[in-house]
């Protein structure tokens, strides 16, 4: 269980997943509007098990259709989200090309979500420096280079 401030809404990207649909469930009981990306939102089949979750909890879900290889495809649905799970990633097991079915799609779609969240989150760790809780500053470091 984490905690998490919930006067902003919170991204989930690939969230008919499996890992992300606890992260959806997690946020929504405690409260967060959720803004989940997925595929195609028309997709009961897929959707379905989020709106159920949504449906018990006390906060909103909102769906949103976006393509991991469009840029700016995230731009509506990140828009005043203050946090982005990125969870989204092209997974099979039998693939006739590796780089073009997994690889390039998995570095490309990591790319654009990046791109969108460093035009649309702009809160870092500024408490940190190299001789005070140099961990945190290193991990903050490490994101802005990403």
């Amino acid at each position: 269980m984490f905690t998490i401030g919930t006067s902003k809404p919170v991204m989930v990207i690939g969230a008919t997943g499996f890992v992300a649909g606890w992260i959806v469930k997690d946020l929504l009981e405690a409260g967060a509007i959720v803004h989940a990306r997925v595929r195609n939102p028309d997709n009961t089949d897929k959707v379905e098990h989020l709106l159920d979750i949504a449906r018990a909890a006390p906060a909103q879900l909102r769906l949103f259709k976006a393509d991991l290889l469009t840029l700016a495809s995230y731009a509506e649905a990140m828009e005043g989200c203050g946090v982005t799970f990125h969870t989204a990633s092209p997974f099979t097991i039998y693939v006739k090309d590796p780089q073009n079915e997994l690889i390039d799609p998995a570095v490309n779609g990591t790319r654009n979500v990046l791109g969108q969240a460093n035009k649309t989150e702009s809160v870092w760790n500024v408490s940190s420096s190299i001789d005070h809780n140099a961990y945190s500053y290193s991990k903050t470091l490490a994101e802005k280079k990403a």
